[in-house]
């Protein structure tokens, strides 16, 4: 099973998880990222952080990003 990384950017800062997850496949790690994005703006994981102009960045484990969710869409 691919393994995916959800890394957290503002264009000037990242927050990198280098512990990944394995999950099926891409459409996998988009949903378990839109998870994440909301657990964030709605203060559900990470609480007291301005999350304007961040994304959940997916990367897979060639480290090709995969695709990118803002968290202020979700």
């Amino acid at each position: 099973m691919p393994r995916y990384y959800f890394h957290l950017s503002n264009g000037t800062q990242v927050l990198d998880n280098h512990k990944g997850l394995d999950l099926p496949g891409d459409a996998a790690a988009r949903e378990d990222a839109v998870v994440l994005a909301r657990d964030l703006k709605h203060g559900a994981a990470m609480p007291g952080w301005d999350w304007a102009g961040w994304l959940v960045v997916i990367n897979n484990e060639q480290g090709r990003k995969i695709d990118e969710i803002p968290i202020a869409d979700v």
